[in-house]
């Protein structure tokens, strides 16, 4: 090689930042930090401001010793209420995370849970809710509890979901602000056919587990399929607003998530004329 062919300095050197960006990218895209996500709803149905964090699909997943990474976040967020919109617990882990998990919230705030899918996997959903409420959390399989204007509904993941929502409709009381937990995200026209429910909380899809902002929310979800109508966020009809958990789990799934943090999910209820903070 003549010393006229050799790579000068500024040659190597945008070849190795080339290299760095290159690992960063990756790095970026599957990195698994914990994210909260927050949210501002206003109705003329509450008298003063209540947040409401929902967990959603943590598998049993670790954070930080005695699972203090989730526990800090959740703490931090100040919630009223905590909704738990299933599988918590996960039919292929010992769950001793979600069992740490439960115990140090429930003794904190009120928490309201509700079946997923991998809770009814292996006839485990008896065991699992037992556990749950054995460290103070209300299981809600078709209730409605009321608290201080907000009406939490409660669907069981059951095949006759069906069922459980039609009885939270039933009940649920039209001067409330009445929020329906719900696993699966896929059947919003159906919740939303009962008219009831001012707020729809769900997960199951994982946040399409593949993402690319802003030109793809997500690559596929259970239920959904290929680019998945609602794979994570906020969707706002006219008589409803419908958030999906992306939902916490990050280390058990064959197809990791890219672009697409784990999520703490912090909702504001204002009544009218209040700003948020």
């Amino acid at each position: 090689m003549t010393k006229k062919d050799k790579p000068t300095k500024k040659y190597i050197f945008l070849k190795i930042l080339g290299a760095l960006e290159a690992v960063f990218f990756i790095l970026s895209a599957v990195s698994f930090p914990l994210r909260t996500v927050r949210y501002t709803l206003v109705s003329r149905k509450v008298t003063k401001k209540v947040r409401i964090v929902q967990i959603s699909d943590l598998h049993s997943c670790s954070y930080g010793k005695n699972m203090k990474n989730l526990i800090n976040a959740v703490d931090a967020a100040e919630p009223d209420i905590i909704v738990l919109t299933g599988d918590i617990f996960d039919n292929r882990t010992d769950n001793k995370n979600s069992d740490t998990l439960l115990k140090a919230i429930a003794k904190k705030y009120p928490c309201y849970y509700v079946s997923g899918n991998h809770e009814y996997r292996g006839n485990m959903w008896e065991t699992f809710s037992r556990r749950a409420e054995s460290f103070g959390v209300t299981v809600l399989q078709g209730e409605n509890v009321d608290i201080d204007g907000i009406m939490i509904c409660g669907a069981s993941a059951k095949s006759d979901i069906g069922d459980s929502v039609k009885v939270c409709a039933d009940n649920a009381d039209t001067n409330s602000f009445n929020v329906l937990l719900a696993h699966f995200p896929e059947k919003i026209d159906f919740y939303r056919s009962f008219g009831k429910f001012d707020l729809v909380l769900s997960g199951h899809a994982h946040g399409g587990q593949w993402r690319l902002p802003p030109f793809m929310n997500g690559l596929y979800a259970p239920g959904q399929g290929l680019f998945p109508k609602y794979a994570g966020g906020r969707y706002d009809f006219d008589d409803t607003t419908f958030i999906v958990s992306r939902g916490l789990s990050r280390t058990i799934e064959r197809i990791p998530r890219i672009f697409n943090n784990p999520e703490l999910v912090v909702i504001d209820i204002l009544p009218e004329g209040e700003d948020g903070e």
